[in-house]
């Protein structure tokens, strides 16, 4: 797939980005989650180029090929991004759409991104926890063993891999702690938003929290009234967008074409 990256200036890092269909008609940019790439996409975006739209799917700073990029911050990806959409998307303006970490860059984009640039967006796994103040500085450590131990046993040479290129550092994993142990307060949102949570059944860490959900929905200056929902699935998980890569793709083309959702998403009330 066609690549590039964000010009920056001589001797500093570059923002790496995939541009995919670059003579459709309108902006589709995808938003990875913590730890991954913009490869996550790769089984969501044959039918949105099918269906005419142009691409956009970059690596996070300190992620993926953007692991140059220190540190890690949501308010400075999503300045990067918000350039990325202005010098690349058609018209300037692109509809954004962001899984897990990449929810909480598409709702900061949603907030300061001018109307000229965000068409509309999809946060799906938007999740935040609220436990005592004085716990959250102990959380980082614990999840920065949790992770590299479980990597270590299930992908080794990943592992390696990910050690060796500087991914997934102790920065990272505090920043992504503290983004959702520590949320920030959501100001007025002004373009048509779409909140997907998932109601799975399964274990709690594969489904998400309606809570965080709704009240990103309710930081919508208009709400139901502007086309913004907040909707819930029992049949998904978190990481729908790699296991049900058609469906995400599906409902991603009803919401920017504003069209009917599947019935299976149901408001969150």
């Amino acid at each position: 797939m066609p690549s590039s990256t964000l010009s920056e200036p001589a001797g500093e890092p570059e923002f790496f980005f995939r541009s995919l269909n670059p003579t459709g008609t309108e902006t589709i940019l995808l938003i990875h989650g913590a730890f991954g790439s913009s490869k996550e996409w790769d089984d969501v975006v044959p039918p949105l180029i099918k269906n005419g739209y142009h691409v956009l799917i970059p690596d996070l700073p300190a992620h993926g090929q953007s692991v140059a990029i220190q540190p890690f911050k949501v308010a400075y990806a999503a300045q990067l991004i918000l350039e990325l959409v202005t010098k690349y998307a058609q018209n300037g303006r692109a509809h954004i759409v962001g899984l897990s970490l990449g929810a909480h860059i598409a709702a900061y984009m949603a907030e300061y991104g001018s109307p000229d640039q965000v068409l509309s967006v999809i946060a799906s796994g938007y999740n935040y926890f609220q436990p005592p103040q004085l716990t959250v500085p102990l959380f980082a450590p614990p999840l920065f063993f949790l992770h590299h131990l479980t990597m270590a046993v299930t992908n080794p040479r990943a592992e390696i891999a990910a050690l060796q290129k500087g991914e997934t550092s102790y920065g990272l994993i505090e920043e992504v702690t503290r983004t959702i142990v520590q949320p920030r307060e959501i100001g007025d949102i002004h373009v048509r938003l779409l909140a997907v949570a998932s109601a799975s059944k399964d274990t709690w860490l594969a489904r998400d929290r309606l809570g965080s959900s709704k009240t990103l929905f309710e930081a919508v200056i208009g709400g139901h009234e502007n086309g913004s929902r907040a909707v819930m699935h029992r049949g998904i998980r978190h990481n729908w967008h790699a296991e049900e890569p058609a469906l995400f793709g599906a409902l991603v083309l009803a919401w920017v074409r504003g069209e009917p959702l599947d019935s299976n998403f149901e408001d969150i009330e």
